[in-house]
């Protein structure tokens, strides 16, 4: 299992109330899995690889079952949205 730093952006961020956490998993949905789980609040979300923008290590991510290996960072966007 790897020791993994996720970074939330957007929506994401205001909806889980989380900016910043250390999640230890070994692939990338493993890793969704065990956020998901950390969500709190009353506008609780689920965040799915397919519409998040994931990056690791700063590298555009487009596997959900990305291994993941101890140090990674993985940045989960929200999808743009507007008016």
């Amino acid at each position: 299992m790897a020791k993994v730093t996720v970074k939330l952006f957007g929506v994401y961020r205001v909806d889980t109330h989380i900016a910043t956490t250390e999640i230890t998993a070994d692939k990338l949905s493993d890793l969704l899995d065990e956020l998901n789980k950390l969500a709190v609040g009353e506008n609780k979300s689920s965040i799915s690889f397919s519409d998040a923008t994931v990056f690791v290590n700063g590298e555009h991510c487009k596997k959900k079952r990305q291994k993941l290996s101890d140090g990674d960072e993985v940045w989960l966007l929200s999808p743009a949205s507007g008016g």
